[in-house]
């Protein structure tokens, strides 16, 4: 059984919007995949800050002669009794990057002190660790002067530096710079950072609530493309678990649209051929148009093969209907073309009313045949029919023969005022013929949307074997009587052709019919 499945133009438009979200999503998650990177770099200077600043503060107690005072407290300022404060990374790249660094700075004048005595003291400790982590390290003083250096800017004053500012005001502070660099870009498996980013920390020092010093360090960013790199075995399976979803997807839209058409034109080819009707409606999910587009194929065939049955069939019952007084004609006409002079008047004339009864019968078949046909093949009509007063007149026909009760009849119908009237009049018709004495009674009455209408006589009823055949073409219990057997297949016609029906409840005390509009 199909099951309607999404539109053709949604499909395609979910493709071209994959197509188009497949680079705007790389581009976005490169781009969170760099700040992540900038973060973890921060997160490392943050780190080694820590360290070289304590390291400076103890060589700083020292030069001062104290011994590790446990009542100096180096929590920065509103942080209370806090045991612990962490400094969270800040860097932003969706930022403007800072401004580079001036060529030159401002020179101490004053270079003594314990400050001094201390960055002389960890100097050696710097020198070390950038060996190991490449990081550009520089501690300040409380004037933001260089005291100790990885490099050979001892001395410089920093304080113009927005980063040194902020940290000498108290507060953690990081800025990103683009690198400078006349070197070529190291290769994508060295030691050295290839990124574009340099980022810059500065972290304050705290005794007292008074910063008496900063710790600036700086780094190059890893380069997204150096951390893909690193990880090319992971992405080289990402990117053909990519390829084979992109895949996968482009044939499972391909196969929802082509399949489906595929299937509903050997179906066509095959009723094409004459073979046996087989469904057009394709089996499982299919796009909604192609699953219309099979409906109404699949809808237009079976009206189809009903109009060519339906036109066997006519051909069938013509031909038999109509063979019998052809044939009377015929041989009618074959003894007074042969016989002519050997007759009397009386004869000639019994032969000629013959003819002339045949060919009544078969301008009778013939007329009924045509309205029957035009009945069954009519569009619906958008007239609006007066029934009380079209039902009144069909009554009218047939004088105190028959009585209304229209009293619960619907005001308007939509229908062929013709239809309307050869449907209910055939009935009026039997019903006036079958009766016994009492009139035949006609009611209509609203059901809902539906016109009911019952036409009940008291005539003998109908036997169980002629109630079978009732509603067939060309059946007649009156054929001698010039009946066609088409008034009844007429009703039946017009109440299907309406979406209902006629129905008949006979039995000896008489018979009801129930057409429904």
């Amino acid at each position: 059984m199909a099951r309607r499945g999404p539109s053709i133009k949604r499909l395609l438009l979910g493709v071209n919007a994959l197509v188009v979200l497949v680079p705007v999503l790389a581009v976005v998650m490169l781009r969170i995949y760099e700040t992540h990177l900038v973060r973890q770099t921060e997160s490392q200077l943050i780190a080694e800050s820590v360290l070289i600043g304590e390291a400076w503060r103890a060589a700083r107690w020292a030069a001062q002669g104290l011994d590790h005072p446990e009542s100096v407290r180096i929590q920065p300022p509103g942080q209370g009794a806090a045991r612990f404060f962490p400094y969270e990374p800040v860097a932003d790249l969706n930022a403007d990057l800072a401004p580079s660094e001036p060529v030159s700075q401002p020179k101490a004048t004053i270079r003594t002190g314990p400050a001094w005595e201390a960055g002389r003291a960890i100097k050696p400790l710097l020198d070390r660790a950038k060996l190991v982590n490449l990081s550009g390290a520089r501690v300040l003083d409380e004037r933001g002067c260089v005291v100790a250096s990885t490099g050979e800017v001892v001395g410089d004053c920093l304080t113009d530096l927005p980063e040194v500012r902020g940290a000498l005001a108290g507060h953690y502070h990081a800025v990103a710079r683009a690198r400078n660099s006349d070197e070529p870009p190291p290769p994508l498996s060295g030691i050295s950072r290839r990124g574009l980013v340099r980022l810059f920390t500065a972290t304050p020092l705290f005794e007292d609530g008074q910063v008496i010093g900063v710790v600036r360090m700086s780094r190059t960013a890893i380069d997204p493309v150096e951390a893909l790199w690193d990880h090319r075995r992971t992405l080289t399976w990402a990117l053909l678990g990519t390829l084979v979803l992109v895949g996968a997807v482009s044939l499972f839209f391909a196969r929802s649209i082509s399949a489906p058409v595929r299937a509903i034109t050997s179906a066509a080819e095959a009723i094409a051929r004459g073979q046996d009707r087989r469904p057009l409606t394709p089996g499982g999910t299919v796009p909604a148009e192609v699953f219309q587009l099979s409906q109404a194929l699949d809808t237009m065939t079976a009206q189809l093969r009903q109009r060519a049955d339906y036109i066997a069939e006519f051909a069938a019952n013509v031909s038999h209907e109509l063979k019998t007084p052809l044939t009377s004609v015929r041989g009618a006409a074959e003894l007074l073309r042969d016989c002519w002079a050997d007759m009397d008047d009386a004869q000639r004339g019994r032969f000629l009313a013959n003819i002339d009864q045949d060919a009544e019968r078969m301008e009778r078949l013939v007329t009924g045949l045509l309205h029957l046909a035009r009945i069954e093949h009519a569009r619906p009509s958008a007239e609006a029919v007066d029934v009380p007063a079209a039902l009144a007149r069909l009554a009218a026909r047939h004088g105190d023969a028959v009585v209304c009760d229209l009293a619960l009849a619907p005001r308007t119908l939509s229908i062929a005022p013709e239809h309307l009237a050869s449907a209910v009049g055939n009935l009026l018709d039997n019903a006036v013929r079958h009766r016994r004495e009492a009139p035949v009674r006609l009611t209509a009455a609203a059901q809902g949307a539906a016109l009911v209408v019952t036409v009940e006589d008291d005539g003998p009823g109908i036997s169980p074997k002629n109630r079978e055949r009732l509603f067939e073409r060309f059946f007649t219990t009156e054929r001698d009587a010039g009946g066609t057997g088409l008034g009844l297949a007429i009703v039946r016609a017009v109440a299907r052709g309406r979406g209902g029906d006629c129905t008949v409840e006979t039995g000896p005390g008489g018979t009801l019919f129930r057409l429904v509009l």
